[in-house]
């Protein structure tokens, strides 16, 4: 007998299918340059190439904005290529293997990175966690964080609460105020991930030039803004 249930799909899977950028594969380091990671980006564009695990393997992202989503390509690989291909005419750096390699690949990802937001993450017995109750972007770089939170917080409402209903709403009534100012961090998307403006690159440039000499800036609050009870 089922006693609660709860799901954990997030916006790649349903339930809570919303729809990042583009990924892609290849079997060799740029150049053959050891670099775990190698990025170049315009405003409204990021093209990066990461090594992932000790292979040799190298995966690519190509990532711009638009100002509304491109919901005619979603189920059609060419017109994803095309659209990738068009936002990086670019011919230099590595920017054309990468995106000749995009047009190749068999293993195309294709996505926008999006937000879930929910009026409720429960109801009676089941309830929606992580990703699946509220996906803050990757945007916010706060991913880790939530989980580890989340988890915390799903396994002190059972612990302080016998019903199952009121579990899941001290669950809820715990994390939600956190998870809202998660979101809020990329609310325009203008993130040091991918600045939006000419002005806004060169600024996240020039703090990273500077991270050698001098301390980061101070954390923004939103990462320190979750007090968790103490579940005896």
């Amino acid at each position: 007998m089922v006693d609660a249930l709860s799901g954990r799909l997030g916006l790649l899977r349903r339930p809570g299918r919303l729809v990042e950028g583009f990924v892609q594969r290849t079997h060799r380091r740029p150049n053959g340059r050891p670099h775990p990671a190698l990025a170049r980006a315009a405003p409204g564009r990021r093209a990066a190439l990461y090594a992932a695990g000790s292979g040799g393997q190298v995966f690519g992202l190509l990532s711009f904005r638009r100002p509304d989503l491109p919901f005619d390509v979603f189920h059609d690989q060419e017109a994803q290529r095309a659209l990738v291909a068009a936002a990086f005419p670019d011919e230099c750096w590595e920017i054309p293997g990468t995106v000749a390699r995009m047009r190749a690949a068999d293993d195309l990802f294709f996505d926008a990175i999006s937000r879930i937001r929910r009026p409720n993450w429960s109801r009676g017995q089941v309830a929606l966690v992580s990703d699946a109750a509220y996906a803050p972007s990757f945007l916010t770089g706060q991913g880790t964080s939530l989980a580890l939170a989340d988890a915390y917080a799903l396994a002190g409402g059972p612990a302080t609460h016998t019903d199952r209903t009121e579990a899941f709403d001290a669950y809820e009534k715990v994390l939600r105020p956190f998870v809202t100012l998660d979101q809020e961090l990329a609310n325009e998307g203008d993130t040091a991930l991918c600045p939006a403006t000419e002005e806004s690159l060169q600024k996240r440039n020039a703090a990273l030039r500077a991270l050698s000499a001098l301390p980061s800036e101070p954390p923004h609050a939103t990462y320190s803004a979750l007090t968790l009870p103490d579940y005896e």
